[in-house]
């Protein structure tokens, strides 16, 4: 693993320690204060995404910061974060902080990824159904101070100059090197103590979007895989797709979750308690599979895989096969990406394991000497698994 790559401790993390015996700050008494500003009073971002907009225009922000500082945010009653400048969410991975900074916007945004900051701050909560925004204030006095302060120079600018490589093809034709397996990302799983043609991942059997499903589909009709895992689609979406009643995939058992992609909400922990009884409860071959069988299924393939007593190792290089078979298309045809890339993309897997397991109060932080196996159950306990259904989906992934 490249130990260069600058892993971030999130606000959630941050709670999530807290909870489980830790309240030390990660925050700096060096930090110097750079800018002041508030929790605009009406932000609708807070209503509609549960984000917090800073009343400071993104180009004044910029003369002060640069995309790819890493920046101490001390909200004034709440917390300090420590967050990347970056130009959009998908800077970061699912579940963790950003400061948002479009030039020329009048405000500048402090969120989650695929996550509700203010709901988690307490600022906003959900709105009852039927209102006209998803959030609504709570009895907060607004506006809130805040204060920025550079804490690392450049400190996530390595993050976004990968971004670069993260352009993918929607045709084989793109793929000249890979084989029609790799195209749709589709591969059995075969970690140590897997069974033997008993778990797969791919990319969408049924969703057109990505120009794979259908080579999905019927890799996982020649797999006879009997029972998908639906990570990102509900039962009418899923329906809804061209082509769906024709698939091989319309004629098994499926279980639709439509989980978000962020590992720590209350939504994707109930949702992945739900499909891990589903496959418990059916046979296998089983498939597990997101949009892109990247950040979702990356996430539960990692996971199963160090359930049944992978190595830290073979967690990493099983997810990172994924950003191999997708990324770095240019000018139509892809160039594989190097070993540094490669291990950019790698330690995306032991971030999201380790924001995860810390979630449930499980510790995994030295990710290459715990026991994963252990720490997993531990993990699924604290998710909701009983001990005997642990020991059943053991059970059915080690036939």
């Amino acid at each position: 693993m490249n130990w260069k790559i600058k892993i971030l401790v999130s606000f959630a993390m941050a709670l999530f320690l807290e909870a489980c015996g830790d309240s030390s700050s990660s925050s700096s008494d060096e930090d110097q204060v750079l800018l002041s500003t508030t929790v605009k009073k009406d932000g609708i971002d807070m209503l509609s995404f549960g984000s917090l907009n800073l009343d400071v225009a993104a180009d004044s922000f910029l003369a002060v910061f640069e995309l790819g500082d890493i920046v101490t945010v001390m909200v004034d009653g709440y917390d300090t974060l420590e967050v990347p400048v970056v130009p959009d969410y998908d800077a970061v991975s699912p579940g963790e902080l950003l400061l948002r900074v479009v030039s020329g916007k009048p405000h500048v945004t402090l969120g989650i990824n695929f996550g509700q900051l203010a709901v988690a701050f307490g600022i906003a909560e959900n709105a009852p159904e039927g209102s006209e925004y998803p959030y609504r204030l709570k009895n907060v006095k607004l506006p809130i101070q805040v204060n920025v302060s550079l804490k690392d120079k450049d400190g996530f600018k390595e993050n976004l100059e990968m971004l670069e490589y993260q352009n993918y093809g929607l045709v084989i034709e793109n793929y000249p090197d890979l084989s029609v397996a790799d195209f749709a990302n589709f591969r059995e799983i075969t970690t140590t103590g897997m069974g033997k043609g008993v778990l797969y991942r791919s990319s969408s059997p049924i969703d057109p979007v990505d120009g794979r499903n259908t080579y999905a589909d019927s890799l996982a009709k020649a797999a006879k895989v009997a029972t998908f895992v639906n990570l990102t689609d509900t039962d009418k979406g899923a329906r809804a797709y061209e082509g769906f009643d024709k698939s091989y995939y319309a004629t098994q058992k499926v279980v639709y979750l439509s989980l978000p992609a962020s590992f720590t909400t209350k939504l994707f922990k109930e949702g992945l308690v739900k499909g891990l009884r589903f496959m418990i409860e059916n046979e296998a071959p089983y498939l597990v599979h997101c949009q892109m069988g990247k950040d979702r299924a990356g996430f539960v393939s990692a996971m199963l895989e160090a359930l049944m007593g992978a190595s830290a190792e073979e967690v990493e290089k099983d997810y990172v096969k994924t950003y191999d078979n997708y990324y770095n298309v240019v000018h139509g045809k892809q160039q594989r990406l190097t070993e540094s890339q490669l291990d950019w993309f790698q330690a995306l897997i032991v971030r999201n394991m380790k924001m995860a397991y810390s979630d449930a109060c499980v510790d995994i932080e030295d990710f290459e000497k715990v026991d994963l196996a252990k720490a997993t159950e531990q993990y699924l306990e604290k998710l909701g698994l009983s001990k005997k259904e642990i020991a059943d989906l053991k059970e059915k992934l080690s036939k």
